[in-house]
């Protein structure tokens, strides 16, 4: 049985961002993790300090290497991928997932294709987006870019849905991939919401969501992590388990903003259906 994740993703001493987060939900939910840091940090970006840094790149190859002599692929059904700090890095990730593919094609790789947001813009070195085109993407199976990221892949300013379908159907790269666009504003759709654009097969379908006035850090990795719990479980399509998983974390993001908090607390990840359905979690903590 298929039950191992491979998940390639920053790692914070404090707070649930990166592969704390996506790690959490994928084994609350019963999948074996393989965790890969590509950096090493206290906590997020974003805060008055913040210690560690990148993975040195030998030992990041290293670890990858390792990993591959495991003898373990037959049991891994999905390779996910976050923030990777320099083109370095994704060149070498590239590198592993294209020989996984080559023996496991199989394997689904879930590309978040981490480069920064509206409005603050890259929070990534500017070699990073153009290694992500070069390298990554062009072997994913599944795409979760924002819709910062978006714009940033297309090389274009994106503001209607209409323009976004178009753009995607004109690139080749996006043919065969199912693509999530999160976090989306459009000027021909409802201008107080945000839009989830889901391309699956040829097939395009817009989730909207209320607008919450909060943001808090590595929404985007319980989206996508969440999503990959739903559709596994439930044998969803993706439009089916991208409004599941927004509904869920909705729920999440109106607690934060009625107690003025701007980050996820395990409370917040623990208590999300269906993650914690598949464990008693009781028996071991009291959650209220």
């Amino acid at each position: 049985m298929n039950t191992k994740t491979i998940v390639i993703h920053s790692k914070v001493a404090y707070g649930y961002v990166g592969s704390n987060t996506t790690s959490l939900v994928l084994q609350l939910a019963g999948q074996d993790v393989i965790s890969v840091p590509t950096v090493v940090l206290s906590n997020r970006y974003g805060l008055p300090t913040v210690g560690g840094g990148l993975m040195p790149a030998s030992l990041f190859e290293e670890v990858l290497d390792g990993i591959l002599q495991l003898a373990i692929l037959n049991e891994v059904s999905t390779i996910i991928t976050g923030y990777i700090g320099s083109a370095k890095l994704v060149e070498l990730t590239a590198c592993f997932i294209a020989k996984i593919k080559e023996s496991h094609p199989e394997i689904v790789y879930v590309c978040d294709p981490v480069m920064g947001d509206h409005p603050q813009g890259l929070y990534v070195k500017e070699e990073v987006p153009q290694a992500l085109c070069k390298h990554l993407l062009p072997l994913a199976d599944v795409l979760t870019p924002n819709q910062f990221e978006m714009e940033t892949i297309l090389q274009r300013k994106i503001t209607t849905y209409a323009k976004l379908q178009e753009a995607i159907q004109q690139d080749p790269m996006f043919q065969r991939k199912d693509v999530l666009v999160t976090g989306c504003r459009f000027s021909d759709l409802t201008h107080q919401a945000l839009h989830i654009v889901v391309k699956e097969q040829q097939q395009y379908d817009v989730v909207t969501i209320d607008y919450v006035p909060v943001d808090p850090p590595g929404t985007g990795e319980l989206f996508a992590a969440l999503v990959l719990v739903l559709q596994a479980r439930k044998s969803e399509s993706y439009k089916d388990s991208v409004k599941e998983a927004s509904r869920l974390i909705q729920r999440v993001l109106h607690r934060i903003a009625e107690e003025d908090r701007s980050e996820f607390s395990l409370h917040d990840i623990l208590s999300i259906h269906p993650i914690g359905m598949y464990i008693n979690l009781s028996m071991y903590l009291d959650i209220r």
